[in-house]
């Protein structure tokens, strides 16, 4: 299975042969689930989600036309699949990472170390940003996609991408330079 491409296991999955799907979550899932944990901001919505995005891919696999590479169409998916979940619980514009969740638990009352701390504020920063920022920023920075792609999954021009794109990176930098929490010892 490791040598057929993505078209050639979804006209597998097409044919009857429910391996070949198998194959295609196994290939995409740990993307998927990145994706769908950025943009809802903690793991028990981002699994929802992922597991929204591949039934949905199953149901309407014979809808793929082939436009744009499988990865990408699954990719809309996911997007839409988180979108969708995070309109159900009508959280969108309130959205908050669980820091719990985006951190392993603490061990032998060690603090969090500043890379796990850096993760939480960018978790946060990321879920207060507009929704068209976040989706723009997610797909580019975090998922690699370049501006035509997006462009032609969120049906909007390439400078569109890109302004989205730059304000949400603006966004952010300006939400990680504040202070999370204040340092008492720094107050007087």
């Amino acid at each position: 299975m490791a040598d057929k491409t993505d078209e050639e296991l979804l006209e597998g999955w097409l044919g009857g042969r429910e391996d070949c799907f198998t194959e295609l979550v196994r290939r995409h899932e740990d993307r998927i689930f990145a994706l769908a944990f950025r943009m809802t901001g903690n793991r028990t919505d981002a699994l929802d989600a992922t597991q929204d995005t591949f039934l949905i891919a199953a149901r309407r696999a014979s809808t793929f036309r082939g436009d744009a590479g499988f990865g990408t169409w699954l990719y809309r998916i996911g997007i839409n699949a988180s979108h969708d979940l995070l309109r159900k619980k009508k959280a969108w514009e309130t959205l908050e990472a669980d820091p719990s969740e985006a951190a392993p638990a603490e061990t032998s009352g060690r603090s969090l170390d500043e890379g796990v701390a850096l993760q939480i504020d960018l978790a946060r920063a990321l879920a207060s940003l507009p929704p068209a920022y976040r989706e723009a920023v997610v797909m580019h920075d975090l998922g690699d996609l370049p501006y035509d792609a997006i462009a032609r999954l969120t049906g909007v021009g390439i400078g569109t991408v890109k302004s989205r794109i730059s304000r949400g990176r603006r966004r952010l930098a300006e939400l990680l330079e504040q202070p999370s929490s204040p340092d008492p010892s720094k107050e007087r």
